[in-house]
């Protein structure tokens, strides 16, 4: 992604614009970029953008002095980063241009290992339920009805022995629970209405996008509302990263 024999911070100041616009159409909506651009010269966060800049370009100038540095490990440091700044700038400096009100829970995540997370609190932040008031969601299975805990079992909840389920969320439309998405340790499990239930393991995911109105998950259908659609999104990205580092 950069020459380290060139112009490093520019490269990376460059890179970060191209990540910026990036995030806005997959995440938010095309159209939208002018202004969370704007904002970014507004808010004074282009100066926090260039000094983060100077700090990789010379990190990662030390580590190629000091031996050889794999181009794969290079390009996972400056994502991990642009991944990090850009959360912090679009949930902390842009809510009013934000079509979803992202939690600001979500950035205590950040620079955390995955032995230091807790990831029942991590799914918790993330979805944010709080803000989710037609939604149905269990975190206690003592609690849950018994048909409903059955129905996610039967029909698309099927997790492996001592795996621990974090959440289950009811998406059915008469509230039994043969609809939903739930999320474990190791993986999420779905079954949107009329379609075919499914899971993936959080180091497996390969393809996390919008499309309309609705999630693909590697490939999959996947849809709630759209505020959740996009909590969802961020989620998944953020456990495929904590599951492969």
């Amino acid at each position: 992604m950069v020459d380290l024999n060139g112009d490093v911070e520019q490269q990376l100041v460059e890179l970060f614009f191209q990540a910026l616009r990036r995030r806005v159409e997959e995440e938010h909506r095309p159209e939208q970029f002018p202004a969370y651009s704007e904002r970014l010269y507004e808010s004074g966060f282009r100066d926090t953008v260039y000094r983060k800049a100077s700090h990789l370009g010379e990190e990662l100038r030390r580590m190629a002095r000091e031996h050889e540095v794999p181009a794969r490990e290079i390009n996972r440091r400056i994502v991990h980063l642009f991944e990090e700044q850009l959360d912090y700038f679009i949930i902390h400096y842009c809510p009013d241009i934000n079509d979803v009100l992202l939690p600001e829970a979500i950035l205590r995540w950040q620079g955390m290992s995955q032995a230091q997370t807790n990831l029942f609190q991590l799914v918790l932040d993330y979805l944010d339920f709080g803000n989710e008031p037609d939604e149905q969601a269990y975190t206690d299975f003592l609690k849950m009805p018994v048909e409903k805990l059955k129905n996610a079992g039967k029909f698309f909840l099927f997790p492996e022995r001592e795996e621990r389920i974090l959440l289950i969320c009811d998406q059915s439309l008469m509230g039994s629970c043969k609809e939903g998405f739930a999320f474990t340790e190791r993986a999420m499990y779905w079954k949107s209405q009329l379609q075919t239930a499914r899971k993936v393991l959080y180091p497996d995911l390969r393809e996390i996008q919008r499309e309309k109105e609705w999630l693909l998950i590697n490939g999959h259908f996947f849809h709630a509302n759209p505020a959740l659609d996009l909590k969802v999104m961020k989620l998944l990205k953020k456990l495929r990263q904590l599951a492969v580092t």
